[in-house]
Formats: structure tokens, sequence, C-alpha cells
């Protein structure tokens, strides 16, 4: 507790005695009071200058130089503050009811009444000072305030001594007391002195009772007064003389008996009544003049603003003044002010919400220190009061200029209460300063709306609606800041504070206090704010919002200010009110910060959000214009808007919504907007798909009700692209989707959805385009690949992209476009070498043999068939025609192809312009050839067409042999080579044939050329022995025989030759 009462910033209103800046005060005093000869002394200054506090600071220095043992043996004044008393005398004004008339409180018609009623206080007061006991021969008497114990030893007292004269005066009382105690002895069965100690005890006990109910019975006389008993000395037979004169003898007496000589007046100037100070200069000079005082000399000190008397009178009736500078005045209580502040946040954390600004703008106001210090103080205990409440919403410095004009004004203030006076006035006025403007703003839009720029059009308008909820301080610095000065010409300071604002219009709300309260304070602190267009949370907590409704006027519901929850909640709610709704609405529309804030709090907390929504939708076409274009409005609060649109705004009037289209542009670039519209009806949902004509390019689709799902797939409410196909296909055929969309086609077929399949059919061209094409790879079914190029054969290039992004082969080529041939063969056959370039055709000789009925052996047949050998050699051939086979010979394959068709082959297939050497030479080694074939090419291309290869392998080959081919092959023979074919075909030499041959043969084979008759000699080999036994067939040589060859040792050579006798000729 006293922790807490430590921290409080309450000051007294009384003067300190620690006083700052006085030592020359202080100095000039006890200078003063060290002379003989000064007995007057005046501290003069201007009220609230710290007279007083002075004096307080003079004594309390004074009482703590006691404690030091020099200054209590030397010093003259060591004991002024215990010699020294106060007297104060104050006068104050007093208003009475409404009327102007003041009063004081000392004032009468009789100036001489006045006077002595004054100098009576003197007297009570002087008097009063000292206990009775210190003036025992003064005829003044207080009633004195005695203990019980000092009663009681009074009554113990007389008790003994009445005892005393009873024993003394009445016989055989001591013998009857001495019986009683045997009495009690013999009853109590105790001893004499126990029975004389109880019967003691029990008179001081009934003594104790008496007393205590003495004391009950004249209790009222404890509270101390003056009593003039009748008859004293103080009254005197001459009625005309002053009070001092009648009872100067007291006077006199109390300072002789009295340590006093010291006397301080303080206030007396307050009386305007001069002559109180002369009668005092004359008590004065009447005391010092008395020989019993005069050694001891008293001396008054007068506390007194400097101009009570003229310039001459002052000097004559002090003996010494001492000059008071003001503590404060209008110039410097800026730094008191400032330096209070700052003291006060040092001590609470909180601290008070007011700016050094505001107090340099009040503090010329204020020039006393006591009346700075009253309205800090009625500042600190009105705030305090107030934050008792949970919720205040009155500003610190409103309160605190209220507080200044109640001190500087307080019967104006008063007056507020009663909704009267001047500041009812000002704000009064408010309207006519409205009118006045709006009238001319209105007439200027009217003259100049079709003449002036759509800028300054816009500013006027701007103008307008601010002017309509414009503060009086706000119209005063624009406009008419005459007409307040008008009304408060005779207050400066009013002025002052409505131009600021410090007094505003919910003036009335900082006098709450005082009038009491209607409802919550919490809705009575928001009314404030309202009014004094202070912003509060939107959340912020009314009770009776309808009240408050009630009071609150339409310019204020047009305020930024009027923004909450509970209010908005209750006006909704409700019917009636219709202009402060519309107030609220056009106020919702200036699209400033502000009113998105509360839009967004109030459409996700407010229990009204789809009417709110509903009403501004119909009044703000470009509403959701505004939502997109603000900023700070994040996406889960533009789906609140939306849904709430949805849901309460007509199907027509969502449609004139939809400006520029950024409704349905809402629907269309977000995929998941259905998800985040999961808590809104099907059926708004479908209607607004209806009439914002959407078009879904990208759909999440999990957790979003079937109803809607139906109604775009079904109404096509979406654009062909792989994501909404494959959403349509989950949607209705789940199983397929994980083939989608590889197989983008075959699947929707597949799902048979008709809406889709329509729709794509419809599409066909665009799907393939924007949804086929773009992927990666398609791997569709064969028929349904080839379905799409009997639908696309005018479309031959897309036909040819398909081909090539698609995985399949064509089994068939009949199947491909085959009925398109006689309209369109180019477009069929590009198709088709398109399927051979990319391979995607079945390799057989089936595809091939229908290929190449249509369009012979093209360059993309012929690559296709090189391409795929292996495949076409385990394809069925049989039924090829002689035709194919003969073009495909002649068709410039390698023998990779031909040697899978040479069993069919025969050799009328073969034009003698596609034989050449090396063709024969396969054809002949190939394995695939019969002998047939071998033997008929070789007797019909042989001779023209002789290889090395064929002539070296002719007897090996067991081909049917004539002379001509023997002779064709002997040229690429060497000498064994031609040894070994002429032996086989020596049957089908003669003689001049074996000469012609002999002629080309080495040693010693070429010695049978000479037809002469000789001998030659030649090894003994098989092959030798058959040319010889041909040659001795054909009478070329007589004979042959073996012979020892006795030519060489050498086991190298054959021991054995064969002696040939050719046969001359003649």
């Amino acid at each position: 507790m006293w922790e807490y009462m430590s921290r409080l910033s309450y000051k007294a209103l009384t003067p300190t005695d620690c006083a700052e800046q006085v030592e020359e005060y202080l100095d000039a005093l006890t200078w003063a009071l060290q002379q003989k000869d000064i007995h007057n002394i005046a501290l003069a200054g201007a009220y609230g200058s710290g007279k007083s506090s002075i004096i307080e600071t003079f004594l309390r220095n004074e009482r703590e130089r006691k404690h030091i043992i020099f200054d209590h043996l030397c010093s003259k004044n060591r004991i002024i503050s215990d010699v020294s008393m106060k007297i104060s005398m104050a006068e104050f004004e007093i208003c009475k009811g409404d009327t102007d008339r003041q009063e004081k409180t000392c004032r009468h018609d009789d100036s001489s009444q006045t006077l002595n009623e004054v100098s009576e206080w003197i007297l009570k007061q002087i008097f009063y000072k000292v206990e009775s006991d210190k003036i025992p021969q003064s005829r003044y008497h207080k009633l004195c305030d005695r203990s019980f114990w000092n009663d009681y030893y009074s009554a113990v007292l007389v008790l003994f001594l009445s005892i005393s004269l009873v024993f003394l005066f009445v016989p055989f009382t001591l013998d009857r007391v001495v019986a009683l105690v045997d009495w009690m002895t013999l009853r109590s069965g105790g001893s004499t002195v126990t029975s004389m100690g109880g019967l003691f005890l029990f008179v001081l006990f009934i003594l104790g009772m008496a007393v205590y109910k003495w004391r009950f019975l004249f209790s009222h006389l404890k509270l101390k007064s003056l009593k003039l008993p009748a008859g004293t000395g103080i009254e005197s037979e001459r009625e005309s003389e002053s009070v001092f004169n009648r009872h100067l003898d007291e006077i006199v007496y109390f300072f002789e008996v009295t340590k006093y000589r010291v006397v301080f007046f303080e206030d007396l100037d307050r009386l305007d009544e001069p002559n109180i100070f002369v009668r005092l200069r004359e008590l004065n000079t009447l005391l010092n003049n008395s020989d019993a005082i005069s050694k001891k000399p008293v001396v008054f000190v007068y506390a007194v603003r400097d101009d009570l008397f003229g310039k001459e009178d002052r000097t004559k009736f002090f003996d010494f003044i001492i000059p008071v500078i003001p503590i404060i005045n209008t110039t410097n209580s800026r730094e008191a002010l400032l330096e209070w502040l700052r003291k006060e946040q040092e001590k609470d954390k909180c601290c008070h919400n007011i700016s050094e600004q505001f107090m340099r703008d009040v503090s010329p106001y204020i020039a006393d220190m006591r009346i700075l210090r009253n309205i800090c103080n009625e500042f600190l205990i009105y705030k305090g009061t107030l934050k008792k409440s949970r919720n205040t919403a009155l500003a610190d410095h409103k309160i605190f200029a209220m507080i200044l004009f109640k001190n500087l004004y307080p019967q104006d203030f008063a007056h507020i209460q009663g909704e009267q006076g001047i500041i009812k006035e000002v704000f009064a006025g408010k309207p006519l300063y409205r009118n006045r403007k709006e009238t001319e703003l209105r007439q200027w839009l009217d003259s100049q709306r079709n003449y002036a720029s759509e800028k300054e059009v816009l500013s006027k308008e701007k103008e307008l609606r601010d002017l309509l909820h414009a503060p009086l301080r706000t119209m005063i610095d624009e406009y008419n800041i005459g007409l307040v000065r008008e009304k408060a010409k005779n207050n400066g300071l009013l002025v002052f504070l409505v131009c600021r604002g410090y007094i505003d219009e919910a003036y009335a709300d900082y006098i709450n206090y005082f009038k009491g309260e209607s409802y919550p304070e919490s809705d009575r602190d928001f009314i404030r704010t309202v009014k004094e267009q202070r912003e509060t949370e939107f959340f912020y907590e009314l009770h009776k919002p309808l009240a408050v409704i009630q009071d609150l006027s339409v310019e204020d519901f047009g305020q930024k200010e009027i923004y909450n929850c509970d209010l908005v909640d209750a006006l909704l709610s409700h019917d009636g009110a219709e202009e402060k709704k519309e107030a609220l609405y056009t106020r919702l529309k200036f699209s400033d910060k502000r009113s998105w804030e509360f839009l967004c709090f109030y459409v996700e907390s407010g229990k009204q959000s789809g009417r709110l929504i509903e009403a501004l939708a119909m009044r703000w076409t470009n509403i959701w214009v505004s939502i997109e274009d603000y900023r700070w409005i994040f996406e889960d609060q533009q789906d609140l808007f939306l849904a709430r649109i949805l849901e309460n705004v007509p199907k027509k009037r969502i449609g004139e919504l939809n400006v520029s289209g950024l409704l349905t542009n809402v629907f269309e670039r977000n995929a998941n907007i259905l998800q985040r519209l999961k808590g809104v009806r099907a059926d708004c949902i479908c209607e607004a798909l209806d009439i914002l004509s959407v078009q879904f390019h990208h759909l999440d689709i999990d957790g979003v009700s079937k109803v809607i799902l139906d109604d775009i797939f079904t109404k096509n409410r979406y654009v062909l692209n792989v994501d909404m196909v494959q959403n349509v296909i989950v949607h209705v055929a789940p199983l397929l989707a994980k083939d989608f969309p590889a197989k983008s086609y075959t699947v929707v077929r597949k799902a048979g959805y008709a809406p889709l399949v329509d729709r794509v059919h419809d599409n066909l061209i665009f799907y393939i385009k924007e949804v086929m094409l773009q992927q990666e790879h398609l791997a569709d079914d064969e028929a349904d690949v080839l379905a799409l190029l009997d639908r696309l054969i005018e479309e031959i290039d897309l036909c040819q992209r398909l081909i090539d992004k698609e995985n399949f082969r064509v089994s068939k080529l009949r199947d491909c476009c085959y009925g398109h041939l006689q309209n369109y063969e180019e477009g069929v056959r590009r198709i088709w070498d398109t399927i051979l370039s990319t391979k995607k055709l079945a390799a057989t000789w089936e595809n091939i043999y229908v290929y190449w009925s249509q369009f012979q052996i093209t360059q993309e047949l012929h690559k296709f068939t090189v391409g795929n050998v292996d495949s076409l050699r385990e394809s069925a051939a049989e039924y090829l025609d002689g035709d194919f086979i003969r073009a495909f010979v002649n068709g410039g394959f390698d023998m990779s192809i031909l040697r899978i068709l040479l069993p069919l082959v025969r050799e009328e297939h073969i034009d003698a312009n596609t034989v050449t050497e090396d063709f024969l030479e396969q054809i002949i080694f190939a394995p695939e050839s019969s002998p047939a074939l071998r033997g008929e090419l070789l007797q019909q291309y042989g001779i023209g067409h002789m290889t090395e290869r064929i002539a070296k392998n002719l007897y090996s080959l067991q081909l049917p042999m004539t002379k001509e081919i023997f002779f064709a092959a002997w040229n690429y023979l060497s000498h064994s080579e031609r040894l070994d074919l002429m032996a086989a075909c020596a049957d089908l030499l003669g003689s001049e044939d074996f000469e012609r041959c002999f002629d080309d043969m080495d040693e010693p084979h070429h010695d049978f050329v000479d037809r002469t008759k000789h001998k030659v000699r030649i090894s003994k080999t098989d092959v030798n022995e058959k040319i010889a036994q041909r040659l001795k067939d054909i009478d070329y040589i007589t004979s042959f025989a073996d012979e020892a060859n006795p030519a060489t040792e050498d086991d190298s050579i054959e021991a054995t030759v064969l002696v040939c006798w050719v046969k001359a000729i003649s």
C-alpha cells in the first residue's frame, strides 16, 4: 500500500518547505530579522509567486539550524522557528446559481463590520496557537481534552479527602468499617488482609465506573472551541472601538508570557481591505513600545501582492520589502509542464499519451503554480478513475485540455453539464459551416461538371465527401474560423482548443464521469472514438450495439472510425436506419486501406457478411475490380469475398459485376478455385459458371462436388487440354486415368463419355494439336490411330505429325486410309510414306506388296524394305506375283533383300540391264539360288559378266559349262587353276582350243604349243594325266608314259613324270 502511494504523482496545493532558487530571499529575510529597528517586513509578489513557500522554507531551515551548537550559542536568530507563528486570512469568490454575480466569503455592506470580523479571526488564530496553561490569566478559554487517568486520579484524591473527613467528623465510622471487614473475612473464609484488599479494589472499581460514566455524558465537550465568557474584560463598553483596542491588554499579555516574536501574515491582501494592515502596524508599534516586550521586539512579516499600496505608501508602511519573482508565469509554465510530463513518464511505464508539442501549446494559458498543480492533480485523478474500466477511449491530451478549461473557466465548464454555454454554441454552429460550403461545392459541380477536367471534378467530389464527415476543426481551418471566433470572441482559450482539435464534437464524453452513464463504459468509449475520429479494433466489444447505433448520427456512419463488427452486425440484422446503412456503404466504397481492412475482417468474422457484400455489390459495380486492385487483400480473403458474392448476389447482377471479365478470370486462372469455394452451395457455383461463361484451363477436382463437376463436364465449361481431359477421365472412368495422356484418344474412346467424345470429334484438329501432340510420346491403340488418320485425311501434315508422335505399328497397311486412295491418293501416299519412314508398319511382304501395288517401289519403300530384312525373312512370300518379283529384283535392292526372294526368282524375272558382274556373282553364290537359276544365269550372262570368283569356282559349283564360258573364265585363273579347269572341261576342248590354252600357260605346258614332233615332260598328277589322256584322244599327242626323273636328287621334285610325245602336224 505504501509502495503504491509512493508512486502517486499528486502535488499538494499547499506551500512547500523545499522551495528552489530562494536563497536570496532567505538571506534577505534572515538579515531583516536580525535588525533591531525593522519590525514590519513585506514579501511582495504576485499571486502564486511562491511567497508562502519562501516562508515555509525559511522556517524549515531555521528548525534545522537548531541542531548546530555554535548557532545555538551565538546566533541571535537561533530560535526563530520556535518563536514564530503564521496567520492566514483568505477571501474567495463564489459563484451562485446561474447568475454572474460573485460574492466574497467575508464581504458585507458594512466595511467596519468586515474589519472587526477579520480582527477577531486574527485574535482567535493567535490565542489558539498556545495551550491554555501557557496563558493562565487570559480571559480566553478553550475546552481541553483530558485523559481518563487524569480524571481518575482526581476522583481518587477527592474520595481520599472525603473519607478522611468522614473518619474525622462521623463517630464510629472506623468501627463499622472494621466490622464490615470481619464479616467479609468470616463469609469468605480468608484472612483479614485479603478481605481488606478486596474491599479496596471494589471501591476503586466503582470509582472507575463513575468516572467513565461522567466522561461519557460530557463527551461532546471534547471539541476545542474558543469560549468568550460573558462579563469578561474583552467585552468593552465602547462598542465603537476596534477589536485590537478592546483586547489590547490580552494581546500584550500574550506576547509577554509567550516566546513568540515573529508573526507571518498571509493572504490578507486577498481581502481587499487595506485598513487591516494599518491596524496591524499600529498593533506592532504598541507591542514594541511596551516595556515588557521591548527587549524582545515583535516582528510582523506580511506576504502581500506588489500593488497593495501606492509607490510612496509602500516604503512608508513597511520597514523592509523583499520582492518575490513569480516561480512560473505564462512565459515559463511550459518548462514546468514538460518537467512534470517527463517525471510522469519515468515513474509510469505506460506513461501518458501527451506530446511535448501539446504542452507547449497550452502552457501560455497557465500563469499560477497552484493552478498548474491542480490541473495536473485533476488530470491524474480523472484518468486514474477511467483506468479502472477495461477499455477507455479517452485521449489523454483531450482530458488535459478539458481539465485546463475547467480550471481556467469553471463557470463555462459548469454550463457544459447543462448542455448550455459557449462550447455548446460553438459546436451547434457546425451545420451552418458545413451547409454553406456544401452549397458552394454543389453549385460548382452543377455548373462546371461538363467543362472542367476530370481531375478537377474528382477533386471537388472528394472534397464534398470529406466535408460531409469532416470535424469542426477541419472546417475551421479551411473555411469559417471567423464564425467560431465570433461565437467565442471573449474566450481565447476555447478558440485555441477548438481550432487545434483539443476540444471537439465529443466534448460531452469528457465530462461523462461527472454526468453518469446510461450504458456500459466500453460502449460510451466507442462513441467517443467515433466522434473524435480515433480508430478502434474492429472486434471492440459493444454490449448494447443498438443503443450505440441510435446515439450515433448519419454523419458518424460516414466515417472510417465507425468500423466495428458488433455494430455492423446489429445494423444489418435489423430493419430501419436506412440512411445510416447507406452512409456505411458509401464509406466502404471509398476503397481506402482502413475500409478494406474492415471488409476483410468482417467478411471472415461478421455474422451479416452476406448481407453486407450483397448490399455493396448491388451499389458498387466495380467492387471486384477494386478487390483485385487492392494489393493487401490476400487469396484466402478474396475467396471469402467471392463466396459471399456467389451466395448472396443475384445471378444477373453477378454478370454485371464481371467487369472486363475479371470474375471469369478468377475461375479460369485458379486451378484450385472450386476447392477454395468448397463451402459455397453447388447450385450457386453452377449458376455463376453459366452467367460468367467460364472455360476452365486447369482444375483441381479433388473434393469438388460431383454436381459441380457434372455441370462443368456435361456443359463443356472447359478448354480441351491435357489437364481438363484428364479431369474428365478421372471423373467418369477413373480406372482408365493411368493410361492418360499416353493414350489420349484411346482412353477417350474407351471411356465412352458422350459429351467428351463428341467434344473431341467436333474439335479433333484442336484436340490433336493441343492435347495429343503436346505429349512427348503417344501410345494409342493401332485401331484408334488408324481411325484418326482416316478422319484427318484432309490434314496430311497433321497426320504425319501424329504418326511421328504415336508409338504404334500398322499390322495391315490395307487398313490405313485404303478407302481414300481414289479421292486422296497423294494424301494416302504421304501418310503411307510417313508410316514407312517412321518404321511403324509391320514388315511383311503383304504390306510391301500393298504399298507397291499402289505406288510401286519408292524411296520410302526401298528404305523400309532394306531396313527390315530380318523381319521380311520371316514373312511369307509365296503368293507374290511375278510382276512384284521382277520389280523387286530389278528395283536396285541389295542381295540381302533379293536372297529372300531368290527361291521365287526365275531367270525371266531378271532384266539384262539389271545384271552386273556383282549381281551375277551374288546370285550364283547365294545359297538360296536354285541350280537351275544359277545355270540359266551363267549361260545367259556368264560370258559378259564373268568374274574372277565365278571363274575360280566354276568347277566346284558344278554348273553346266560351255566352251564360251570356259574361255570367259580362263583369263581370271592362275596356271594351276587353269590346269584344273582344263581338266574339268577337257571333253569340251579340241586341238585348237588346247593349243590356245597352252599358248597362255607357263612351262612346261607351254611346250605343247609347238606342234612338231617332240617330247614334253610334265608332272605326273591326276589333272595332267586327265589332260594327257584328252590330248591323246584328240590326237594332239601320240602317247604318254611314266618316266623316272633322274634330273635331281631333291625329294621335293616328282620322281616320276609324264612324257608326252607331241604329234607333228603337216
